[in-house]
């Protein structure tokens, strides 16, 4: 029973891997996140910070806050006013 589980557990998260894989990032200009992306069919936001690998993929989140997200004039601060804490992450 514990096989299944493991299998289980890795098939779920290599589905989340490959998903932030498919997701386009850009380059935003900030001194806290290097890239975004999202997904509108799935919901998916995807941010990576600087000076760091690590993908971070949030679900759930509206295309309108994605489109003030990119907007912003300050995207760490967006981040952290509306994003950050207020949505379900994974990280990558």
């Amino acid at each position: 029973m514990k096989k299944i589980a493991l299998v289980l557990a890795l098939l779920l998260l290599s589905s989340f891997v490959v998903l932030a894989a498919d997701i386009d990032m850009q380059s935003v200009t900030s001194s806290l996140i290097d890239k975004i992306g999202y997904d509108a069919e799935t919901q998916t936001l995807v941010v990576q910070m600087n000076n760091s690998l690590d993908v971070y993929q949030y679900q759930n989140v509206s295309q309108s806050v994605f489109d003030k997200f990119l907007a912003a004039d300050s995207k760490g601060r967006y981040f952290v006013d509306h994003i950050k804490g207020q949505y379900t992450t994974e990280l990558d």
